[in-house]
């Protein structure tokens, strides 16, 4: 109830404030666990991702933002789970695999964390091995603007336009080395730009 309450009132006020093109829909598997693995420029990608198709998704949230409890209980029925930055956190990595499993698709940011400009675009094998185990397709996502609406630091968004490219479904097999598969994905996120 919460997480489509919260869906439509943000839909709306983004329609208003940041109008979005959205290209490539017809890639998203209708049914079935995948993995949405998007560039990250700004805290509002994992709405905009979740805003532009209508099925419930997962997402991993930086563990500090579960310390508040009003946000931790909003963040729990958005079916958001924490995730520690900066280190392997298997907790995380089990958690994704079980909603996965379970249908649901679920987005990661293959940089771990907001890679504005002039910063490293360091990538974690940890989608490489989702992909492989969870033995699910990942869509590559491009978000263009949205760093403009709402750049790091920032406490209010402003207006302006936003693209978001989804590309065809990628199929990885055993055996294939996770920092491989994770070159091989970001490779395509690029190519949406």
């Amino acid at each position: 109830m919460i997480y489509w309450v919260s869906y439509y009132i943000i839909k709306t006020i983004g329609q208003i404030f940041s109008p979005r093109t959205i290209l490539g829909k017809e890639h998203i598997p209708k049914q079935g666990g995948f993995i949405l693995a998007s560039n990250h420029k700004s805290n509002l990608d994992p709405f905009l991702i979740g805003l532009s198709f209508n099925r419930r998704i997962s997402y991993m949230a930086k563990d500090s933002l579960f310390r508040n409890p009003i946000t931790r209980f909003f963040l729990d029925h958005v079916e958001a789970f924490p995730v520690r930055r900066g280190a392997s956190d298997v907790r995380a990595l089990r958690e994704t695999l079980r909603r996965l499993k379970r249908g649901l698709p679920v987005v990661v940011f293959p940089q771990g964390t907001r890679q504005g400009s002039g910063r490293s675009s360091k990538t974690r094998p940890g989608i490489g091995f989702l992909a492989v185990k969870g033995g699910v397709p990942v869509v590559p996502v491009h978000i263009d603007g949205s760093d403009k609406i709402l750049p790091p630091k920032s406490r209010f968004p402003k207006r302006g336009r936003i693209t978001i490219s989804f590309g065809r479904p990628l199929s990885f097999s055993e055996g294939q080395p996770y920092q491989e598969i994770v070159t091989s994905i970001m490779k395509e996120i690029e190519a949406l730009s």
